[in-house]
C-alpha cells in the first residue's frame, strides 16, 4: 500500500501543502551543492506545465524549479560513470530519470537550465544525485526558450 505524506512548503513565496506520494520523494546522497544538509525531496509536477519543483522535505523554504532536457535541447546526453549507476541501484536505461535546475526569470525568454551539472533520479531505488559534467560542452545557463526555438525547426524539415 502506498502512502501519502502532507508537505508544508512555500513554493513561490505563497505557503501551501502538497500531499506527496512515496513515489515522488528521492534521497540525495550527496546533498545538492550548496544544501548538503538537505537530504529528502519530493519531485512534484507543476499542473498544465512541463515544470516540475524539487520540494525539500526538510526545510519548507527550499525549492527548486526542474525540467526535463530533452524537451528543450533535444541532443542532450551525457555518459553517467559505473560507480554512479551503482550507488543508484541502477540496473537499466529505463530507471534513470534526467532533471535540470532552472533559473526562473520574469521574463520567459531569460528563463536558464543549468545543463552542466543535471539531476539523476534512479526510478528504482528513490536515490538521486546531481552529477558534475566536468568535460562538456553544456551551459551552465542554457536559456530554454532560445534553445526551443532553435531545434523546432530543426524538427520540421527532419
Amino acid at each position: 500500500m502506498e502512502f501519502e505524506m502532507r508537505v508544508t512548503t512555500t513554493l513561490l513565496g505563497a505557503e501551501e501543502t502538497l500531499e506527496v506520494s512515496e513515489e515522488q520523494i528521492f534521497a540525495f546522497e550527496p546533498g545538492l551543492g550548496g544544501f548538503e544538509s538537505l537530504r529528502r525531496f519530493a519531485l512534484v509536477r507543476e499542473q498544465d506545465s512541463p515544470v516540475e519543483w524539487l520540494v525539500s522535505l526538510e526545510d519548507p523554504d527550499v525549492s527548486f524549479a526542474v525540467l526535463e532536457p530533452f524537451l528543450f535541447q533535444a541532443d542532450y546526453a551525457f555518459e553517467l560513470p559505473d560507480r554512479e549507476v551503482e550507488a543508484l541501484g541502477m540496473h537499466e536505461p529505463g530507471d534513470a530519470m534526467i532533471r535540470c535546475l532552472l533559473t526562473l526569470n520574469e521574463d520567459p525568454e531569460q528563463i536558464t537550465a543549468n545543463l552542466l551539472a543535471p539531476l539523476v533520479f534512479s526510478r528504482r531505488t528513490h536515490m538521486a544525485r546531481q552529477m558534475i559534467l566536468s568535460e562538456s560542452t553544456f551551459s551552465l545557463r542554457t536559456k530554454v526558450f532560445a534553445a526551443a526555438a532553435v531545434e523546432e525547426p530543426l524538427r520540421a524539415t527532419a
